[in-house]
This record gives C-alpha cells, sequence and structure tokens, in this order.
C-alpha cells in the first residue's frame, strides 16, 4: 500500500510541474496581439483529454476554458 502512496504522490507532482510548465509558457508572445496566457484545467482521474486550440478573448481574458459562445456550443454537444 505504501509504494501505491509513492507511486501515485509522484504522479501528482509530476501533473503539478507539468501544469505549471504548460502555464507559464512563452513561446508564441512574439506573434500574437496579446500576452499569452495558456489556459489549462486538469484532474488526475480524468479519463479523456480534451484540448482547444485558439481560444477566444473572453477565454483568454478570464482563464475559463470553454466559457465563451463557441465552448458552449462544443461542451453541449458533448453531452
Amino acid at each position: 500500500m505504501e509504494e501505491m502512496n509513492i507511486q501515485l504522490n509522484n504522479q501528482s507532482n509530476e501533473l503539478t510541474q507539468r501544469v505549471k510548465n504548460i502555464s507559464a509558457c512563452q513561446i508564441c508572445a512574439g506573434v500574437l496581439p496579446h500576452q499569452p496566457r495558456p489556459v489549462i484545467q486538469v484532474s488526475q482521474s480524468a479519463k479523456i483529454l480534451i484540448v482547444g486550440q485558439a481560444p477566444g478573448r473572453k477565454v483568454h481574458e478570464t482563464g475559463i476554458p470553454f466559457n465563451d459562445a463557441s465552448g458552449q456550443r462544443f461542451v453541449n454537444g458533448l453531452v
């Protein structure tokens, strides 16, 4: 059981570090009309991964994935 807890802690630490790295990404800073702001939401218990590309202004401003009109249409299409 202790070995399983260590493995889960390591996975949690790795996920946390990946989220920090993604959130700090500035690769496209020179080509965007605004500051880069990667929008990311993760869960260790998720069974699927959904990646959005080029979020709209509202998502960029709020940092909340899929909270604009096109995102809502997308989410509604999933259910």
